[in-house]
């Protein structure tokens, strides 16, 4: 019996390719086609307060986030077994436009805002290594990966790890954006953020050839891996952060 639905999937795919010249999707790049300034926050709540803290970031530093050019991204997950834990993913064009981030009146309305309801903060500065997304969209699942690599697969893993990454976002219409980082003072650790359509996204691109053996070949380099499955959201895709064209 005919699928219907995957013929209709297959179908949008195949559109999508086609216009990739104008740009489905792209690399958060600077002006200059250079990787930007990435690090990772791990907020956490004190008990029950996340979506307070939550609201308090949209009524003060989102809108002023959303107007700054060199702020590229702020995409987070709520920890789906931990709630009072959000990972925050932020990328920015250079360390001057985090600091004019960091530094403005809405942040710093919004980090006195929150200051009865945060318990533990933690920066972890790392460098991208694939940032890779849809050009628009929404993400309503998203995963996130922490993998210790073999430092002799290190090279390798970097390798494959990249060519999936710009693979499934270019080809697999429910994958929104991957981006893989490395801790900038351990390079073998590694760290993703899988952001999906939705579900059947996430697992169509799991059933996927591609998938399949890319997870084949890498699964043996590691010596941990840990995955944190978080709640249903709502990530809207920036535009900003386009690479040059060449």
């Amino acid at each position: 019996m005919l699928n219907l639905k995957k013929i209709a999937a297959l179908s949008l795919m195949g559109s999508m390719l086609a216009a990739g010249s104008l740009g489905y999707a792209h690399s958060l790049r600077t002006p200059a086609g250079d990787m930007p300034m990435v690090h990772w926050a791990v907020v956490e709540s004190t008990p029950g307060d996340m979506a307070a803290m939550g609201r308090i970031a949209q009524e003060t530093v989102g809108p002023q986030s959303a107007s700054e050019a060199g702020t590229y991204a702020l995409y987070g997950g709520v920890d789906a077994e931990n709630p009072d834990v959000m990972r925050l993913l932020e990328v920015y064009e250079s360390y001057e436009a985090y600091r004019i981030h960091s530094t403005s009146e809405a942040f710093q309305a919004y980090r006195a805002a929150r200051l009865p309801v945060l318990k533990n903060l933690r920066i972890m500065e790392a460098n991208g290594l694939a940032l890779e997304q849809k050009d628009e969209g929404v993400g309503t699942l998203v995963y996130m990966h922490r993998y210790e690599v073999i430092p002799e697969k290190l090279a390798e893993y970097q390798k494959l790890a990249i060519e999936e990454a710009c693979r499934a976002v270019r080809e697999e219409a429910g994958v929104m954006g991957m981006f893989v980082t490395a801790e900038h003072d351990a390079p073998n650790v590694i760290h993703i953020m899988e952001i999906y359509r939705d579900r059947e996204g996430f697992e169509n691109y799991q059933a996927s050839k591609p998938c399949r053996d890319y997870l084949a070949r890498v699964m043996p380099m590691f010596s941990k891996s840990h995955t944190v499955k978080n709640l249903p959201t709502k990530i809207v895709l920036t535009k900003k952060g386009k690479a040059l064209a060449k």
